[in-house]
Formats: structure tokens, C-alpha cells, sequence
């Protein structure tokens, strides 16, 4: 029964944990967008740093992040006026194994547990 609570529970946490994770690091992106720098190459790779320092500064260990698929240069996108952030876990079964009871799997684990965070400047 414990384990049932507990591993039904630690998804939905996790995911709500990567979600917001996403969102802080998005209003770090936009809180600083380095005017000076002119050059949007140089902006994206300064603001990619200030991401990837949301994510390591919060609780999630290093190896549960990856980066999302449509994602190629990191964690942040930015196309055009749309910026987003995107992390995952790509193996939830990693961080809470699932039991096998009687032919079921407690708990039942998506692929991948994702949060993603989008907000388009004008």
C-alpha cells in the first residue's frame, strides 16, 4: 500500500517539479536579456548559461536532466519572438523502479517525465 501511495505520488511531483523548474528558468532567460550584446547568436548563448544555472541550482541531480527533442542547443529555444525551455527525465524507471505484483506494475511510469515552459516576447 505504501509503496502504491508513494509511487503514484512521486510522478505527479516530479513532473510538477520539472514544470516549475522550466518556468524559473524561463524568467531568468527573459528577466536578462543582455541588450548590449546586439549580436542574437551571443544573447542566446548568454542567456543558454543563465538556464542551465536554474537547473543546477535547483534540487535535481545532473543526471536526471536532458535536453527535450526540437531542442538542439540546450535546454532554451528561441524562435523569433517565442521562447521556450524544455527539460525531461527520459527514464523515470531509473528514480523509482516499478514492482511487479501479480502481473501488474505499481507504479505505472511514463516514458518520460517532462516540463516545458513557452512565452512569446513582442
Amino acid at each position: 500500500m505504501f509503496y502504491g501511495l508513494v509511487g503514484y505520488s512521486m510522478p505527479l511531483l516530479l513532473a510538477a517539479t520539472y514544470q516549475e523548474v522550466a518556468a524559473d528558468a524561463l524568467r531568468e532567460a527573459i528577466r536578462h536579456q543582455d541588450i548590449q550584446l546586439g549580436d542574437p547568436i551571443l544573447l542566446q548563448a548568454s542567456q543558454q548559461v543563465r538556464v542551465r544555472q536554474v537547473i543546477a541550482d535547483s534540487w535535481l541531480p545532473a543526471d536526471w536532466f536532458a535536453s527535450c527533442r526540437g531542442y538542439p542547443d540546450g535546454p532554451l529555444r528561441v524562435t523569433g519572438d517565442l521562447w521556450s525551455v524544455c527539460l525531461r527525465h527520459d527514464n523515470p524507471r531509473s528514480i523509482l523502479p516499478p514492482l511487479s505484483l501479480l502481473g501488474w506494475e505499481v507504479p505505472q511510469l511514463p516514458e518520460e517525465i517532462r516540463g516545458e515552459a513557452s512565452i512569446r516576447i513582442r
